[in-house]
Protein backbone atom coordinates (compact mmCIF):
# COMPACT_ATOMS: atom_id res chain seq x y z
CA UNK A 1 0.00 0.00 0.00
CA UNK A 2 3.00 2.29 0.49
CA UNK A 3 3.58 3.71 -2.99
CA UNK A 4 7.13 4.79 -2.09
CA UNK A 5 8.22 1.42 -0.67
CA UNK A 6 11.61 0.14 -1.76
CA UNK A 7 9.82 -3.10 -2.72
CA UNK A 8 6.91 -1.57 -4.66
CA UNK A 9 8.34 -2.46 -8.11
CA UNK A 10 8.50 -6.11 -6.96
CA UNK A 11 5.14 -6.40 -5.25
CA UNK A 12 3.64 -8.74 -7.87
CA UNK A 13 6.29 -11.33 -7.00
CA UNK A 14 5.43 -11.14 -3.31
CA UNK A 15 1.71 -11.39 -4.10
CA UNK A 16 2.41 -14.52 -6.17
CA UNK A 17 4.38 -15.99 -3.24
CA UNK A 18 1.46 -15.34 -0.90
CA UNK A 19 -1.07 -16.86 -3.32
CA UNK A 20 1.12 -19.96 -3.74
CA UNK A 21 1.30 -20.33 0.04
CA UNK A 22 -2.50 -20.76 0.13
CA UNK A 23 -1.96 -24.29 -1.21
CA UNK A 24 -0.70 -25.34 2.23
CA UNK A 25 -3.82 -24.51 4.29
CA UNK A 26 -6.00 -25.59 1.34
CA UNK A 27 -4.46 -29.05 1.51
CA UNK A 28 -5.23 -29.15 5.25
CA UNK A 29 -8.90 -28.63 4.38
CA UNK A 30 -8.69 -31.50 1.88
CA UNK A 31 -7.34 -33.79 4.60
CA UNK A 32 -10.36 -33.00 6.80
CA UNK A 33 -12.75 -34.34 4.11
CA UNK A 34 -11.22 -37.86 4.35
CA UNK A 35 -10.34 -38.00 0.62
CA UNK A 36 -9.43 -41.09 -1.37
CA UNK A 37 -5.80 -41.89 -2.19
CA UNK A 38 -5.78 -40.22 -5.61
CA UNK A 39 -7.20 -36.90 -4.34
CA UNK A 40 -4.78 -36.93 -1.41
CA UNK A 41 -1.82 -37.64 -3.69
CA UNK A 42 -2.84 -34.93 -6.15
CA UNK A 43 -3.32 -32.32 -3.37
CA UNK A 44 0.12 -33.21 -2.00
CA UNK A 45 1.72 -32.84 -5.43
CA UNK A 46 0.01 -29.45 -5.89
CA UNK A 47 1.31 -28.35 -2.48
CA UNK A 48 4.86 -29.34 -3.46
CA UNK A 49 4.45 -27.56 -6.79
CA UNK A 50 3.44 -24.42 -4.85
CA UNK A 51 6.44 -24.82 -2.53
CA UNK A 52 8.80 -25.08 -5.52
CA UNK A 53 7.13 -22.07 -7.16
CA UNK A 54 7.63 -20.03 -3.96
CA UNK A 55 11.30 -21.04 -3.86
CA UNK A 56 11.83 -20.16 -7.53
CA UNK A 57 10.10 -16.78 -7.15
CA UNK A 58 11.99 -15.89 -3.98
CA UNK A 59 15.36 -16.92 -5.38
CA UNK A 60 14.63 -15.05 -8.61
CA UNK A 61 13.53 -11.95 -6.70
CA UNK A 62 16.61 -12.06 -4.46
CA UNK A 63 18.78 -12.21 -7.59
CA UNK A 64 16.94 -9.27 -9.18
CA UNK A 65 17.38 -7.18 -6.04
CA UNK A 66 21.05 -8.09 -5.96
CA UNK A 67 21.65 -7.14 -9.61
CA UNK A 68 19.50 -3.97 -9.56
CA UNK A 69 19.61 -1.71 -11.57
CA UNK A 70 21.04 -4.27 -14.03
CA UNK A 71 18.28 -6.25 -15.73
CA UNK A 72 17.76 -9.92 -14.91
CA UNK A 73 15.23 -12.42 -16.26
CA UNK A 74 14.86 -16.18 -16.32
CA UNK A 75 16.06 -16.08 -19.92
CA UNK A 76 19.41 -14.85 -18.55
CA UNK A 77 20.18 -18.32 -17.23
CA UNK A 78 19.95 -19.71 -20.77
CA UNK A 79 22.97 -17.57 -21.68
CA UNK A 80 24.73 -16.97 -18.35
CA UNK A 81 27.36 -14.25 -18.40
CA UNK A 82 28.00 -13.58 -14.69
CA UNK A 83 28.89 -15.75 -11.73
CA UNK A 84 25.56 -15.03 -10.04
CA UNK A 85 23.79 -16.53 -13.08
CA UNK A 86 25.62 -19.84 -12.62
CA UNK A 87 24.92 -19.84 -8.88
CA UNK A 88 21.23 -19.31 -9.56
CA UNK A 89 21.26 -22.32 -11.93
CA UNK A 90 22.77 -24.45 -9.15
CA UNK A 91 20.05 -23.14 -6.82
CA UNK A 92 17.36 -24.39 -9.24
CA UNK A 93 18.69 -27.96 -9.42
CA UNK A 94 17.26 -29.29 -6.10
CA UNK A 95 13.98 -27.47 -6.78
CA UNK A 96 13.53 -29.09 -10.18
CA UNK A 97 14.63 -32.46 -8.75
CA UNK A 98 12.02 -32.29 -5.98
CA UNK A 99 9.25 -31.37 -8.40
CA UNK A 100 10.23 -34.17 -10.78
CA UNK A 101 10.34 -36.82 -8.04
CA UNK A 102 6.95 -35.74 -6.62
CA UNK A 103 5.21 -36.38 -9.97
CA UNK A 104 7.34 -39.20 -11.39
CA UNK A 105 7.56 -41.32 -8.21
CA UNK A 106 4.17 -41.27 -6.45
CA UNK A 107 5.40 -44.16 -4.29
CA UNK A 108 7.51 -41.58 -2.44
CA UNK A 109 4.28 -40.70 -0.59
CA UNK A 110 2.28 -42.89 1.75
CA UNK A 111 -1.39 -41.98 1.16
CA UNK A 112 -2.99 -45.09 2.59
CA UNK A 113 -6.09 -44.59 4.80
CA UNK A 114 -4.25 -46.14 7.72
CA UNK A 115 -1.58 -43.43 7.69
CA UNK A 116 -2.50 -41.14 10.59
CA UNK A 117 -0.75 -38.88 13.06
CA UNK A 118 -1.82 -37.68 16.50
CA UNK A 119 -2.40 -33.95 16.84
CA UNK A 120 0.12 -33.04 19.55
CA UNK A 121 -2.12 -30.59 21.44
CA UNK A 122 -5.13 -32.93 21.80
CA UNK A 123 -3.99 -36.43 20.95
CA UNK A 124 -6.69 -36.75 18.26
CA UNK A 125 -5.60 -38.82 15.22
CA UNK A 126 -5.76 -37.17 11.79
CA UNK A 127 -5.29 -38.41 8.24
CA UNK A 128 -1.82 -37.43 6.96
CA UNK A 129 0.61 -38.15 4.16
CA UNK A 130 3.85 -39.92 4.91
CA UNK A 131 7.08 -39.14 3.11
CA UNK A 132 9.79 -41.62 2.21
CA UNK A 133 13.33 -41.05 3.59
CA UNK A 134 14.51 -40.32 0.03
CA UNK A 135 11.95 -37.58 -0.46
CA UNK A 136 12.68 -36.07 2.98
CA UNK A 137 16.37 -35.99 2.04
CA UNK A 138 15.58 -34.24 -1.24
CA UNK A 139 13.24 -31.86 0.59
CA UNK A 140 16.01 -31.03 3.03
CA UNK A 141 18.29 -30.04 0.13
CA UNK A 142 15.53 -27.73 -1.11
CA UNK A 143 15.26 -26.06 2.30
CA UNK A 144 19.03 -25.61 2.51
CA UNK A 145 19.01 -23.98 -0.94
CA UNK A 146 15.87 -21.92 -0.21
CA UNK A 147 17.29 -20.61 3.06
CA UNK A 148 20.96 -20.35 2.12
CA UNK A 149 20.92 -18.78 -1.34
CA UNK A 150 18.63 -15.78 -0.63
CA UNK A 151 20.27 -15.17 2.76
CA UNK A 152 23.75 -15.05 1.24
CA UNK A 153 22.69 -12.98 -1.78
CA UNK A 154 20.62 -10.50 0.24
CA UNK A 155 23.25 -10.43 2.97
CA UNK A 156 25.80 -9.25 0.42
CA UNK A 157 23.26 -6.80 -0.97
CA UNK A 158 22.68 -5.38 2.54
CA UNK A 159 26.40 -4.64 2.82
CA UNK A 160 26.12 -2.47 -0.32
CA UNK A 161 23.09 -0.46 0.87
CA UNK A 162 23.29 2.56 3.15
CA UNK A 163 19.63 2.85 4.08
CA UNK A 164 19.21 1.11 7.45
CA UNK A 165 15.46 0.63 6.93
CA UNK A 166 16.01 -1.23 3.67
CA UNK A 167 18.83 -3.28 5.21
CA UNK A 168 16.61 -4.22 8.16
CA UNK A 169 13.67 -5.12 5.91
CA UNK A 170 15.83 -7.39 3.75
CA UNK A 171 17.07 -9.20 6.86
CA UNK A 172 13.52 -9.66 8.21
CA UNK A 173 12.15 -10.95 4.90
CA UNK A 174 15.02 -13.37 4.21
CA UNK A 175 15.15 -14.85 7.72
CA UNK A 176 11.38 -15.24 8.10
CA UNK A 177 11.00 -16.94 4.71
CA UNK A 178 13.79 -19.29 5.70
CA UNK A 179 12.21 -20.03 9.08
CA UNK A 180 8.79 -20.70 7.53
CA UNK A 181 10.21 -23.20 5.04
CA UNK A 182 12.12 -25.02 7.78
CA UNK A 183 9.02 -25.12 9.97
CA UNK A 184 6.82 -26.61 7.23
CA UNK A 185 9.44 -29.27 6.36
CA UNK A 186 9.74 -30.20 10.04
CA UNK A 187 5.95 -30.54 10.29
CA UNK A 188 5.92 -32.86 7.28
CA UNK A 189 8.70 -34.98 8.77
CA UNK A 190 6.76 -35.27 12.05
CA UNK A 191 3.76 -36.59 10.10
CA UNK A 192 5.89 -39.52 9.01
CA UNK A 193 6.72 -40.17 12.66
CA UNK A 194 3.05 -40.13 13.66
CA UNK A 195 2.84 -36.63 15.13
CA UNK A 196 0.69 -33.92 13.50
CA UNK A 197 1.69 -30.25 13.78
CA UNK A 198 0.99 -29.05 10.24
CA UNK A 199 -1.99 -26.95 11.32
CA UNK A 200 0.10 -25.15 13.94
CA UNK A 201 2.95 -24.73 11.45
CA UNK A 202 0.61 -23.12 8.91
CA UNK A 203 -0.89 -20.84 11.57
CA UNK A 204 2.55 -19.68 12.73
CA UNK A 205 3.63 -19.22 9.10
CA UNK A 206 0.62 -17.04 8.36
CA UNK A 207 1.41 -14.85 11.38
CA UNK A 208 5.03 -14.53 10.27
CA UNK A 209 3.96 -13.57 6.76
CA UNK A 210 2.09 -10.65 8.33
CA UNK A 211 5.42 -9.53 9.84
CA UNK A 212 6.94 -9.68 6.36
CA UNK A 213 4.12 -7.49 5.03
CA UNK A 214 4.95 -4.89 7.67
CA UNK A 215 8.60 -4.98 6.62
CA UNK A 216 7.57 -4.05 3.06
CA UNK A 217 5.96 -0.82 4.18
CA UNK A 218 8.77 0.86 6.10
CA UNK A 219 11.72 1.45 3.77
CA UNK A 220 11.33 4.11 1.11
CA UNK A 221 12.79 3.60 -2.35
CA UNK A 222 13.10 7.38 -2.54
CA UNK A 223 15.38 7.50 0.47
CA UNK A 224 17.46 4.63 -0.84
CA UNK A 225 17.75 6.45 -4.19
CA UNK A 226 18.87 9.67 -2.53
CA UNK A 227 21.51 7.98 -0.37
CA UNK A 228 22.84 5.36 -2.76
CA UNK A 229 26.50 5.44 -3.72
CA UNK A 230 29.17 7.99 -2.80
CA UNK A 231 27.77 11.45 -2.12
CA UNK A 232 29.12 14.89 -1.34
CA UNK A 233 26.30 16.84 0.24
CA UNK A 234 23.96 15.17 -2.18
CA UNK A 235 26.26 15.42 -5.19
CA UNK A 236 26.76 12.07 -6.85
CA UNK A 237 30.44 12.05 -7.70
CA UNK A 238 33.34 9.63 -7.80
CA UNK A 239 35.04 8.46 -4.62
CA UNK A 240 37.70 11.12 -5.21
CA UNK A 241 37.17 14.79 -5.78
CA UNK A 242 39.74 17.55 -6.28
CA UNK A 243 39.02 21.07 -5.02
CA UNK A 244 40.94 24.12 -6.18
CA UNK A 245 40.83 27.19 -3.92
CA UNK A 246 42.38 30.64 -4.15
CA UNK A 247 43.26 31.16 -0.46
CA UNK A 248 43.22 29.26 2.83
CA UNK A 249 40.08 31.01 4.08
CA UNK A 250 38.13 30.07 0.95
CA UNK A 251 38.67 26.36 1.57
CA UNK A 252 37.13 26.39 5.07
CA UNK A 253 33.41 26.45 4.14
CA UNK A 254 33.48 23.43 1.77
CA UNK A 255 35.75 21.49 4.14
CA UNK A 256 33.45 22.13 7.11
CA UNK A 257 30.43 21.01 5.07
CA UNK A 258 32.29 17.93 3.90
CA UNK A 259 33.13 17.10 7.53
CA UNK A 260 29.64 17.73 8.90
CA UNK A 261 28.00 15.66 6.17
CA UNK A 262 30.42 12.82 6.88
CA UNK A 263 29.55 12.93 10.57
CA UNK A 264 25.84 12.53 9.79
CA UNK A 265 26.79 9.30 8.01
CA UNK A 266 28.82 8.04 10.99
CA UNK A 267 32.09 8.55 9.14
CA UNK A 268 35.57 9.07 10.54
CA UNK A 269 37.36 12.15 9.17
CA UNK A 270 41.13 12.39 8.72
CA UNK A 271 42.59 15.75 7.66
CA UNK A 272 46.09 15.74 6.13
CA UNK A 273 47.29 19.34 6.38
CA UNK A 274 50.29 21.07 4.85
CA UNK A 275 50.38 24.29 6.88
CA UNK A 276 49.56 25.36 10.48
CA UNK A 277 47.23 22.91 12.22
CA UNK A 278 46.10 25.44 14.83
CA UNK A 279 44.93 27.87 12.13
CA UNK A 280 42.88 25.12 10.45
CA UNK A 281 41.27 24.18 13.76
CA UNK A 282 40.40 27.79 14.48
CA UNK A 283 38.80 28.34 11.07
CA UNK A 284 36.79 25.11 11.28
CA UNK A 285 35.55 26.01 14.75
CA UNK A 286 34.29 29.35 13.45
CA UNK A 287 32.38 27.45 10.74
CA UNK A 288 30.53 25.42 13.38
CA UNK A 289 32.71 22.28 13.53
CA UNK A 290 33.14 21.17 17.17
CA UNK A 291 36.79 20.30 16.62
CA UNK A 292 37.78 19.59 20.24
CA UNK A 293 34.81 17.29 20.88
CA UNK A 294 35.30 15.39 17.61
CA UNK A 295 38.99 14.84 18.30
CA UNK A 296 38.17 13.54 21.79
CA UNK A 297 35.64 11.08 20.33
CA UNK A 298 38.12 9.95 17.69
CA UNK A 299 35.87 11.06 14.84
CA UNK A 300 38.34 13.68 13.58
CA UNK A 301 42.13 13.45 13.27
CA UNK A 302 44.71 15.90 11.99
CA UNK A 303 47.86 14.44 10.41
CA UNK A 304 50.60 16.28 8.57
CA UNK A 305 50.86 15.75 4.83
CA UNK A 306 54.46 14.63 5.30
CA UNK A 307 53.25 11.68 7.40
CA UNK A 308 51.10 10.50 4.51
CA UNK A 309 53.90 10.58 1.98
CA UNK A 310 56.61 9.99 4.59
CA UNK A 311 59.80 11.08 2.87
CA UNK A 312 59.37 14.85 3.09
CA UNK A 313 59.35 16.46 -0.33
CA UNK A 314 59.79 13.17 -2.15
CA UNK A 315 56.48 11.73 -3.30
CA UNK A 316 56.18 8.22 -1.89
CA UNK A 317 53.01 7.13 -3.63
CA UNK A 318 53.03 3.56 -2.36
CA UNK A 319 53.30 4.77 1.26
CA UNK A 320 50.28 7.05 0.82
CA UNK A 321 48.12 4.29 -0.65
CA UNK A 322 49.15 1.83 2.05
CA UNK A 323 48.50 4.39 4.80
CA UNK A 324 45.01 5.09 3.43
CA UNK A 325 44.13 1.36 3.47
CA UNK A 326 45.41 1.12 7.04
CA UNK A 327 43.06 3.95 8.02
CA UNK A 328 40.21 2.12 6.26
CA UNK A 329 40.87 -1.01 8.35
CA UNK A 330 40.94 1.04 11.56
CA UNK A 331 37.66 2.79 10.72
CA UNK A 332 35.92 -0.48 9.88
CA UNK A 333 37.13 -2.00 13.15
CA UNK A 334 35.38 0.79 15.09
CA UNK A 335 32.05 0.17 13.25
CA UNK A 336 32.18 3.38 11.24
CA UNK A 337 30.04 3.56 8.10
CA UNK A 338 32.66 5.43 6.09
CA UNK A 339 36.08 7.05 6.11
CA UNK A 340 36.67 10.50 4.65
CA UNK A 341 40.16 11.74 3.89
CA UNK A 342 40.90 15.41 3.31
CA UNK A 343 44.33 15.75 1.68
CA UNK A 344 45.37 19.38 1.37
CA UNK A 345 48.37 19.63 -0.95
CA UNK A 346 48.39 23.45 -0.81
CA UNK A 347 50.56 24.81 -3.60
CA UNK A 348 52.57 21.61 -3.80
CA UNK A 349 52.92 20.64 -7.47
CA UNK A 350 55.08 17.52 -7.90
CA UNK A 351 56.54 16.65 -11.27
CA UNK A 352 56.11 14.87 -13.56
CA UNK A 353 52.40 15.72 -13.57
CA UNK A 354 51.48 12.69 -15.66
CA UNK A 355 52.67 10.36 -12.93
CA UNK A 356 51.05 12.39 -10.15
CA UNK A 357 47.68 12.49 -11.99
CA UNK A 358 47.88 8.71 -12.40
CA UNK A 359 48.53 8.45 -8.67
CA UNK A 360 45.51 10.62 -7.77
CA UNK A 361 43.27 8.62 -10.10
CA UNK A 362 44.51 5.24 -8.89
CA UNK A 363 41.64 2.80 -8.16
CA UNK A 364 43.50 1.81 -5.00
CA UNK A 365 42.20 5.01 -3.37
CA UNK A 366 38.69 3.56 -3.52
CA UNK A 367 36.86 0.57 -2.05
CA UNK A 368 34.21 -1.58 -3.70
CA UNK A 369 31.55 -0.54 -1.16
CA UNK A 370 32.44 3.19 -1.37
CA UNK A 371 33.61 3.11 2.25
CA UNK A 372 36.54 5.42 1.48
CA UNK A 373 35.87 8.93 0.17
CA UNK A 374 38.60 11.47 -0.53
CA UNK A 375 38.73 15.22 -1.00
CA UNK A 376 42.04 16.36 -2.54
CA UNK A 377 42.67 20.09 -2.24
CA UNK A 378 45.04 22.35 -4.18
CA UNK A 379 45.77 26.03 -3.93
CA UNK A 380 45.33 27.73 -7.31
CA UNK A 381 49.01 28.73 -7.26
CA UNK A 382 49.96 25.09 -7.73
CA UNK A 383 48.76 25.35 -11.32
CA UNK A 384 50.08 28.81 -12.15
CA UNK A 385 51.51 28.60 -15.64
CA UNK A 386 50.62 24.91 -15.79
CA UNK A 387 47.27 24.81 -17.58
CA UNK A 388 48.18 21.50 -19.18
CA UNK A 389 48.66 20.01 -15.72
CA UNK A 390 45.25 21.31 -14.61
CA UNK A 391 43.58 19.92 -17.74
CA UNK A 392 45.23 16.58 -17.11
CA UNK A 393 43.97 16.54 -13.52
CA UNK A 394 40.42 17.33 -14.68
CA UNK A 395 40.57 14.46 -17.14
CA UNK A 396 41.39 12.00 -14.35
CA UNK A 397 39.52 13.25 -11.29
CA UNK A 398 36.26 15.15 -10.64
CA UNK A 399 37.35 18.78 -10.07
CA UNK A 400 35.47 21.63 -8.39
CA UNK A 401 37.16 24.97 -8.96
CA UNK A 402 36.14 27.38 -6.19
CA UNK A 403 37.92 30.21 -7.98
CA UNK A 404 35.42 30.10 -10.86
CA UNK A 405 31.88 29.44 -9.71
CA UNK A 406 31.58 30.10 -6.00
CA UNK A 407 29.26 33.12 -6.56
CA UNK A 408 28.43 32.83 -10.27
CA UNK A 409 24.69 32.97 -9.74
CA UNK A 410 24.66 35.43 -6.83
CA UNK A 411 26.85 38.01 -8.54
CA UNK A 412 24.77 37.67 -11.69
CA UNK A 413 21.75 39.02 -9.82
CA UNK A 414 23.71 41.56 -7.78
CA UNK A 415 23.74 39.64 -4.46
CA UNK A 416 26.17 37.55 -2.43
CA UNK A 417 25.93 33.84 -1.85
CA UNK A 418 24.97 34.49 1.79
CA UNK A 419 22.01 36.58 0.62
CA UNK A 420 20.84 33.82 -1.71
CA UNK A 421 21.51 30.75 0.45
CA UNK A 422 18.48 29.44 2.30
CA UNK A 423 16.01 31.72 0.49
CA UNK A 424 12.80 30.64 -1.17
CA UNK A 425 12.93 32.15 -4.66
CA UNK A 426 10.38 32.46 -7.45
CA UNK A 427 12.27 32.61 -10.74
CA UNK A 428 9.97 34.38 -13.19
CA UNK A 429 11.11 33.93 -16.76
CA UNK A 430 10.10 34.81 -20.25
CA UNK A 431 10.68 31.85 -22.62
CA UNK A 432 12.62 34.24 -24.88
CA UNK A 433 14.92 35.39 -22.07
CA UNK A 434 18.35 34.04 -21.22
CA UNK A 435 17.03 32.14 -18.22
CA UNK A 436 18.91 28.96 -19.14
CA UNK A 437 22.13 30.84 -18.33
CA UNK A 438 20.67 31.70 -14.92
CA UNK A 439 19.91 28.01 -14.23
CA UNK A 440 23.40 26.97 -15.30
CA UNK A 441 24.98 29.58 -13.04
CA UNK A 442 22.78 28.44 -10.13
CA UNK A 443 23.97 24.85 -10.58
CA UNK A 444 27.60 25.98 -10.87
CA UNK A 445 27.39 28.06 -7.69
CA UNK A 446 25.72 25.31 -5.66
CA UNK A 447 28.35 22.83 -6.83
CA UNK A 448 31.23 25.16 -6.02
CA UNK A 449 29.83 25.70 -2.53
CA UNK A 450 29.48 21.95 -2.02
CA UNK A 451 25.72 22.18 -1.78
CA UNK A 452 23.59 19.31 -3.01
CA UNK A 453 21.21 19.88 -5.92
CA UNK A 454 17.87 18.15 -6.39
CA UNK A 455 15.78 18.96 -9.48
CA UNK A 456 12.10 18.26 -10.14
CA UNK A 457 11.46 18.58 -13.87
CA UNK A 458 9.92 17.01 -16.97
CA UNK A 459 11.82 15.49 -19.87
CA UNK A 460 10.17 17.87 -22.35
CA UNK A 461 11.29 20.90 -20.35
CA UNK A 462 14.25 23.10 -21.30
CA UNK A 463 15.46 22.70 -17.70
CA UNK A 464 15.89 18.97 -18.21
CA UNK A 465 17.95 19.69 -21.29
CA UNK A 466 20.23 21.79 -19.06
CA UNK A 467 20.57 19.40 -16.10
CA UNK A 468 19.25 16.04 -17.27
CA UNK A 469 22.66 14.58 -18.12
CA UNK A 470 24.58 16.36 -15.37
CA UNK A 471 26.07 13.53 -13.26
CA UNK A 472 26.26 15.54 -10.04
CA UNK A 473 22.52 16.10 -9.64
CA UNK A 474 19.63 14.07 -8.29
CA UNK A 475 16.81 14.46 -10.80
CA UNK A 476 13.17 13.58 -10.17
CA UNK A 477 11.58 13.23 -13.61
CA UNK A 478 7.88 14.10 -13.46
CA UNK A 479 5.82 11.98 -15.83
CA UNK A 480 2.31 10.63 -16.33
CA UNK A 481 3.70 7.27 -17.50
CA UNK A 482 4.17 5.83 -13.99
CA UNK A 483 1.75 5.46 -11.08
CA UNK A 484 4.41 4.98 -8.41
CA UNK A 485 8.04 6.08 -7.99
CA UNK A 486 10.45 4.15 -10.19
CA UNK A 487 14.21 4.26 -10.58
CA UNK A 488 15.03 4.92 -14.24
CA UNK A 489 18.82 5.15 -13.98
CA UNK A 490 21.46 6.14 -11.48
CA UNK A 491 20.52 9.60 -10.17
CA UNK A 492 17.32 9.62 -12.28
CA UNK A 493 13.99 8.79 -10.67
CA UNK A 494 10.52 8.78 -12.21
CA UNK A 495 7.65 10.30 -10.21
CA UNK A 496 3.93 10.53 -11.04
CA UNK A 497 3.65 14.11 -12.24
CA UNK A 498 0.29 15.02 -10.71
CA UNK A 499 0.26 13.01 -7.48
CA UNK A 500 1.03 15.89 -5.14
CA UNK A 501 1.17 13.63 -2.08
CA UNK A 502 3.99 11.63 -3.68
CA UNK A 503 5.77 14.80 -4.76
CA UNK A 504 5.61 16.12 -1.19
CA UNK A 505 6.81 12.76 0.12
CA UNK A 506 9.76 12.83 -2.30
CA UNK A 507 10.60 16.33 -1.12
CA UNK A 508 10.26 15.31 2.52
CA UNK A 509 12.56 12.29 2.00
CA UNK A 510 15.05 14.62 0.35
CA UNK A 511 15.02 16.90 3.40
CA UNK A 512 15.39 13.93 5.77
CA UNK A 513 18.28 12.52 3.77
CA UNK A 514 20.25 15.78 3.61
CA UNK A 515 19.36 16.86 7.14
CA UNK A 516 22.00 19.24 8.48
CA UNK A 517 23.52 19.87 5.04
CA UNK A 518 22.97 22.83 2.73
CA UNK A 519 21.36 22.01 -0.60
CA UNK A 520 19.30 23.54 -3.40
CA UNK A 521 15.94 22.42 -4.76
CA UNK A 522 14.94 23.49 -8.28
CA UNK A 523 11.26 22.95 -9.06
CA UNK A 524 10.20 23.32 -12.67
CA UNK A 525 7.56 24.54 -13.84
CA UNK A 526 4.66 25.99 -11.85
CA UNK A 527 2.92 27.34 -14.93
CA UNK A 528 2.51 23.79 -16.26
CA UNK A 529 0.81 22.78 -12.99
CA UNK A 530 -1.49 25.81 -13.01
CA UNK A 531 -2.81 24.76 -16.43
CA UNK A 532 -3.14 21.06 -15.59
CA UNK A 533 -4.22 21.07 -11.92
CA UNK A 534 -5.64 24.58 -11.52
CA UNK A 535 -4.27 27.63 -9.74
CA UNK A 536 -5.76 26.82 -6.32
CA UNK A 537 -4.45 23.26 -6.14
CA UNK A 538 -1.04 24.33 -7.43
CA UNK A 539 -0.85 27.16 -4.91
CA UNK A 540 -1.76 24.73 -2.12
CA UNK A 541 0.97 22.34 -3.23
CA UNK A 542 3.59 25.12 -3.42
CA UNK A 543 2.64 26.38 0.05
CA UNK A 544 2.90 22.89 1.57
CA UNK A 545 6.25 22.24 -0.10
CA UNK A 546 7.68 25.55 1.14
CA UNK A 547 6.49 24.75 4.65
CA UNK A 548 8.55 21.55 4.48
CA UNK A 549 11.61 23.59 3.50
CA UNK A 550 11.53 26.03 6.40
CA UNK A 551 15.22 25.39 7.15
CA UNK A 552 17.60 28.18 6.18
CA UNK A 553 19.97 25.51 4.84
CA UNK A 554 17.59 24.79 1.94
CA UNK A 555 17.61 27.11 -1.04
CA UNK A 556 14.45 26.62 -3.09
CA UNK A 557 13.99 27.94 -6.62
CA UNK A 558 10.59 27.57 -8.31
CA UNK A 559 10.18 28.48 -11.98
CA UNK A 560 7.13 30.24 -13.39
CA UNK A 561 6.24 31.95 -16.66
CA UNK A 562 4.29 35.03 -15.48
CA UNK A 563 3.27 35.95 -19.03
CA UNK A 564 1.09 32.85 -19.17
CA UNK A 565 -1.14 34.00 -16.28
CA UNK A 566 -3.12 37.01 -15.18
CA UNK A 567 -1.55 39.40 -12.67
CA UNK A 568 -3.74 38.22 -9.79
CA UNK A 569 -2.52 34.62 -10.16
CA UNK A 570 1.11 35.75 -10.41
CA UNK A 571 0.80 37.96 -7.33
CA UNK A 572 -0.72 35.11 -5.34
CA UNK A 573 2.33 32.97 -6.01
CA UNK A 574 4.79 35.81 -5.43
CA UNK A 575 3.43 36.27 -1.92
CA UNK A 576 4.61 32.79 -1.00
CA UNK A 577 8.30 33.52 -1.63
CA UNK A 578 11.15 35.48 -0.03
CA UNK A 579 12.15 37.08 -3.31
CA UNK A 580 11.48 37.10 -7.02
CA UNK A 581 14.15 36.98 -9.68
CA UNK A 582 12.75 38.12 -13.03
CA UNK A 583 14.44 37.24 -16.33
CA UNK A 584 13.48 39.76 -19.03
CA UNK A 585 14.14 38.98 -22.70
CA UNK A 586 15.82 42.34 -23.35
CA UNK A 587 18.37 42.20 -20.51
CA UNK A 588 21.14 39.80 -19.47
CA UNK A 589 21.04 40.77 -15.78
CA UNK A 590 17.85 39.56 -14.04
CA UNK A 591 15.78 41.91 -11.91
CA UNK A 592 15.68 41.09 -8.18
CA UNK A 593 12.68 41.94 -6.03
CA UNK A 594 13.17 41.36 -2.31
CA UNK A 595 10.50 41.46 0.36
CA UNK A 596 10.75 44.20 2.95
CA UNK A 597 11.45 41.73 5.74
CA UNK A 598 14.30 40.23 3.77
CA UNK A 599 15.74 43.64 2.90
CA UNK A 600 15.63 44.66 6.54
Amino acid sequence: MNSTSYFRPYRNYFIAIYVAFLAFPARELVLLTDPDKDVLLFSTQIMILSAVLIAVLWGYLATRLYLHPERFSLSSILRPSRRIHYIFIVYLIPLITTLTVSWALPQAFDTSPTKTADYLLSGTPFRVVGYSPLFLAIGTSVIVAFVGYPLIVLGYLRSQLKDEEVRSALWVIATIFGFISTLILAAGALNTLGVSLEGVANLVSTALLAVVVNAFRKPSFLKAFLTSGPTHLGLKLTDRIAVIYSNNRERVAPVSRYINEGLTQNARIVFFFHDDESVIREHLTKEGVNVRHLITKGDLRFISLGSLYENGGRLDEEAALSFSQQLVSEARATDKNALRLIIDFGDYAPKPWQRFADHLASPRWSTSDHFLDIMMMFQAGAFQGQQDALDLLKSRVQVIDLTEGIETFSKGVGLSHQEIAGRKILLEYDPLSDYDRVIRSLVAESTSNFEGIVVFTRKDSPVYALVGEEPRLKVFILTSKVSYPKLEARDRFLLPAFDTSLLLDALNKTIETYKGASFTVIFDNMSHYVFTMGADKTQSFVRQSLELMISDKITAVYLMNPGAHDQKTVSTFENLFDMEIVCHPETRIPEVRKKMALSA
